[in-house]
């Protein structure tokens, strides 16, 4: 269980968010939402330790966040940022995909036939096994998130965090990304953690919300409580239509 509480975060004294508390259970799928500049990528980025808040505590199975060793951090909680700075080093989708078994690895990094196999595994839940031997450089947008998926994935960790990663990918890359995300959830267990504007995806997801606005959070409900007592209109000021479609909700505005 992740447990975030009461935290606040400035930036040269201007609050970026304040007063924040939540728990994520394992095996939740939850989604991050909200208007742009509510704080989404600043609340992740604290969640798995790359910031440290002002204020409060963020604890994962009770324990501070910030009192795991790197490795065993790494172990509970993975994270796919909206872009991964690919260019720093041209690696095969293999060799970066087998980054992420860095936890596991002895003092040499010595990638074993185990350690190989669990890549493997992971590249072909992801549906690019295929790809193993070509260079990230070479890879379309949706190819390279789904790399940064699967290195998510081989870290073996229990909460998968991911910031925005099927924006700006045209509707079919992001419908199947968005569905790989699903299946991870719902048939592999996985505990997601998504920042989206999708929200029809989201819904159709069963996450919970987690809404956040002005740095603070708004509301955490269900998917049904968001789509019952439209809570979408005043999270993002403006109305929405409600639609039940073929035993699915989707919102549209109007």
């Amino acid at each position: 269980m992740i447990s975030v509480d009461n935290i606040s975060y400035s930036v040269k004294n201007k609050k970026i968010l304040d007063d924040i508390s939540f728990t994520i259970n394992h095996g939740e799928m939850v989604s991050i939402i909200g208007p742009n500049g509510a704080g989404k990528s600043t609340l992740v980025k604290l969640m798995v330790g790359i910031l440290k808040q002002d204020t409060g505590n963020i604890s994962i199975y009770g324990k501070d966040i910030h009192q795991y060793k790197k490795k065993d951090r790494a172990k509970l909680i993975s994270y796919v940022p909206q872009e991964y700075n690919f260019a720093v080093a041209d690696l095969t989708v293999e060799e970066f995909t087998a980054t992420g078994r860095y936890p596991y690895l002895d003092y040499f990094g010595t990638i074993t036939k185990n350690q190989m196999e669990k890549i493997h595994y992971y590249l072909d839940l992801t549906n690019i096994y295929h790809l193993k031997d070509r260079y990230i450089s070479s890879l379309s947008g949706g190819e390279k998130q789904r790399v940064s998926i699967a290195s998510a994935l081989a870290q073996e960790a229990e909460f998968i965090v991911l910031d925005e990663v099927s924006s700006n990918l045209d509707p079919k890359t992001k419908h199947d990304i968005n569905n790989l995300l699903i299946n991870l959830n719902q048939e592999k267990y996985y505990s997601i953690i998504t920042v989206s504007h999708d929200l029809n995806y989201c819904i159709e997801a069963q996450s919970k919300f987690l809404c956040m606005k002005n740095g603070r959070l708004f509301s955490y409900k269900t998917h049904k409580e968001m789509f019952e007592e439209k809570i979408f209109d005043s999270l993002f000021n403006m109305e929405f239509s409600y639609i039940n479609l073929e035993n699915k909700g989707v919102i549209i505005p109007k």
